[in-house]
């Protein structure tokens, strides 16, 4: 039993059930008695409350998300240190991982992608603007609500650009999938690392596939610093040229090559929102220097030697942290790793890489090890959990075997096709690395064998029949000749013929009779005419007619189309499908930009007008720190649309632009605009900041009158008009006397202009 389910922390958090496990803590749903709300609460596991790095992780992960507001990153609501318990307390989000959700659908569409991968780079962008890098950007650490919106967590390995002396002796990094190649290898992080994340992210999203992916975690930190993905293309033909040069992009090796922010990120995906035909002309630089191991390994008695060669090393291979500190006042001498290699030097080599990176994984499993046997000992206890192992590209007999007594695995569903050999296991339904009970059930699917099938014989078949059958495993084609002998509607033959071995989802068309020519009957074209007049027209031409409704600019009733196309020879006995125009012109979503000055702040509600009309309302935002917001419009036709912003908190409200929009043409322009002076209107606008410093002398000069000098500005050049011709300072002088200056600072409204003084 979980001690802490049903503790009251703080006399306020009442501890209701665990919801997630870590490395070094717990998340559990809880109830904040005084507020009456549903909260989540991270705990620090014992075993780690008295380890200095550990504390310090955890100490990171409150203090850099206590500094951070924005509606894409999981708000922290209290913070407790104490003898007993550490634990943070955050907004309780009722969702999924973007893990959980890539795994379910497999595949995203590029736009699902882009709307999904956007908040994410615009909660980075509020990050590193207040001097926080994540460093630990994966699916595992976004939470994702029904609507789509995003939220991103964990900061536990955040590195604080202005406090150098942390990350100068304690290197730590994240989940090697998705790691940077400057991480993997131990140099300086920045921004840039997190973008790498990101378009490691994307990649997964669009491919369905992580671009380094192998069950050793040395070897996948290796491919991160060394290796050349494959194309997203080449995976997902469906990839659009632009998008699959953003991923890229932010895949570079050299971080110099990247994004050099999320701002400059999210600017090219909005922009090929706009025109999913463009592309930008990158050049993907990153180049593959060394191939690193196998990524796959064998299903035979290769794949079993590595399985037990690694046994008696129990870890997470997606969750590797190095911690390497200095050593403390009165702490015996230990041994130091360093992590800081270069790609090439001279004397370096892909080996010492991977004996300097062995060398601490090695190192971290076995005092993971130690410590868990340890805290066993002390307290008398059996230990009955473990980490679930990785089961994915094993044979699926063997893995009941080798885990008997310590997982019941079961088949869950039919076999499917796969590029592995039959009966292994390509999915599980428990993550590796979750703990878990002694007898815990986990559902596996397996594979079916390769990924080729054989063309199934059809002949005599109808084409619903045939088309059924060959969809099991191939895409179809269908092409519709006359036949004098093969039956109306019935198969004439395939292509390729049956009995060929093709890979699954490969074409295969199906030819179909259409009958004898003199058995078909010209079928009349009514396309714009009226739904009353064409239907009578088909019937009298011996067809019958089922009519089908869509929003369309073409007047009510019109006939916009028909299934066949008119004045051709058609067998009678084809139903004729007439699509009639309901006279609603069909609206359409147009994407807009709108940049905020970096002064924005509060929280506003947006109201979109069209035509005067209310349409959309948009409440409860937090501004603070946006550089710009994407507003979705939906309409027809042409429309002037204008835009408010309302502060919530006194429901003062001011216009913030006009614009023209043609939702025919899918563009807008801006007839009025002017964001900063709306939202000063409205008080969400932060004061201008004004500094002054003034240096004045001890003892004026002796040639100098007692009047003080006049600066007069004038742009663009600044000109010192003194009240005297002054006399020549000697060298002496102009050493020993400080200068007068005086700076005076000022933007306006728009944050576009500035003065200064000297």
């Amino acid at each position: 039993m979980d001690k802490n389910i049903g503790a009251m922390l703080d006399g306020r958090y009442e501890i209701q059930k665990r919801i997630g496990v870590g490395g070094m803590a717990d998340v559990y749903k809880a109830i904040d008695v005084i507020e009456s709300r549903e909260v989540a609460v991270k705990i620090l596991k014992n075993e780690f409350i008295n380890n200095d790095e550990f504390l310090q992780r955890f100490k990171n992960e409150s203090k850099a998300v206590s500094m951070l507001s924005h509606p894409n990153i999981v708000k922290v609501l209290d913070v407790g240190f104490n003898e007993d318990v550490r634990f943070i307390v955050m907004e309780y989000i009722d969702g999924i991982t973007l893990k959980d959700y890539i795994e379910r659908e497999k595949k995203l569409t590029w736009k699902e992608a882009s709307h999904l991968i956007v908040q994410i780079l615009r909660a980075l962008q509020h990050a590193h603007d207040r001097g926080i890098i994540h460093r630990d950007i994966k699916p595992q650490n976004i939470m994702m609500f029904e609507d789509g919106t995003i939220k991103v967590m964990d900061f536990g390995i955040a590195k604080f650009t202005y406090e150098m002396g942390i990350t100068a002796t304690a290197q730590t990094i994240g989940s090697v999938h998705y790691i940077s190649p400057e991480q993997a290898c131990g140099k300086t992080t920045d921004g840039k690392s997190d973008i790498y994340s990101v378009g490691i992210i994307l990649y997964e999203m669009l491919t369905g596939q992580k671009p380094f992916d192998t069950d050793n975690p040395l070897t996948v930190a290796l491919m991160q610093m060394n290796d050349t993905p494959r194309m997203p293309r080449e995976i997902n033909p469906d990839i659009p040229e632009g998008m699959e040069e953003i991923i890229l992009k932010a895949m570079e090796k050299e971080g110099s090559d990247r994004y050099h922010s999320a701002n400059e990120m999210i600017k090219d995906i909005e922009l090929f929102k706009t025109h999913p035909e463009m592309t930008f002309g990158y050049t993907f630089k990153s180049v593959n220097n060394n191939s690193s191991a196998e990524q796959e390994p064998d299903n035979g008695k290769q794949q079993e030697e590595h399985e037990e060669d690694k046994d008696y090393l129990d870890y997470d291979p997606d969750e590797v942290s190095y911690y390497i500190g200095n050593k403390k006042k009165n702490e015996p001498e230990r041994p130091v790793m360093d992590m800081n290699f270069e790609y090439e030097t001279p004397g370096s080599s892909v080996l010492t890489k991977v004996a300097t990176v062995a060398t601490v994984v090695v190192m971290v499993g076995i005092v993971a090890l130690i410590a868990g046997f340890i805290s066993k000992a002390v307290k008398g206890e059996k230990d009955t959990t473990f980490p679930m192992p990785n089961l994915i590209r094993y044979n699926y007999d063997d893995m009941v075997k080798k885990y008997n007594g310590k997982l019941i695995l079961k088949i869950d569903g039919e076999p499917v096709y796969s590029e592995y050999v039959e009966n292994t296991i390509v999915s599980q339904s428990i993550d590796k690395g979750t703990v878990v009970d002694e007898g815990t059930e986990v559902l596996v699917q397996v594979s079916n064998g390769k990924n080729i099938q054989v063309v199934p014989e059809v002949d005599g078949l109808t084409s619903t029949e045939a088309v059924d059958l060959i969809t099991k495993y191939f895409k179809v084609v269908q092409t519709h000749l006359f036949n004098e002998t093969v039956p109306y509607d019935h198969v004439i033959r395939v292509s390729p013929a049956a009995g060929t071995e093709l890979e699954i989802n490969s074409e295969v068309t199906i030819y179909i009779s259409k009958g004898a020519q003199n058995d078909q009957k010209i079928l009349p074209n009514v396309v714009g005419k009226q739904k009353d007049e064409a239907v009578k027209m088909i019937e009298s031409a011996g067809f019958t007619v089922d009519v089908e409704e869509k929003d369309d600019k073409a007047p009510a009733g019109e006939v916009i189309s028909q299934n066949f196309p008119g004045d051709t020879l058609v067998n009678p006995t084809e139903k004729i499908i007439l699509v009639v125009s309901t006279g609603k012109v069909p609206e359409e979503e147009i994407s807009m930009t709108v940049d905020f000055p970096d002064r924005s702040t509060g929280v506003v509600t947006f109201k979109i007008y069209i035509e005067d009309k209310l349409v959309k309302t948009i409440e409860d935002i937090n501004i603070e720190g946006f550089t710009y917001y994407i507003f979705e419009v939906s309409g027809s036709d042409k429309h002037t649309v204008k835009i408010e912003v309302t502060n919530i908190v006194d429901n003062s409200t001011a216009l913030m632009g006009t614009y023209t929009f043609d939702f025919n043409e899918k563009k807008y322009e801006i007839v009025k605009e002017d964001v900063a002076a709306a939202l000063q209107a409205i008080g969400a606008l932060k004061p201008i900041e004004t500094t002054v410093v003034t240096t004045v002398p001890s003892t004026p000069p002796p040639t100098q009158p007692a009047t003080s000098p006049v600066t007069t500005v004038a742009p663009p050049t600044q000109t010192t008009v003194p009240t005297e011709p002054s006399e020549p300072e000697t060298q002496e002088s102009s050493s020993s006397e400080p200068e007068v200056s005086e700076s005076i600072s000022h933007e306006d409204s728009s944050g576009d202009s500035s003065e200064s003084a000297t």
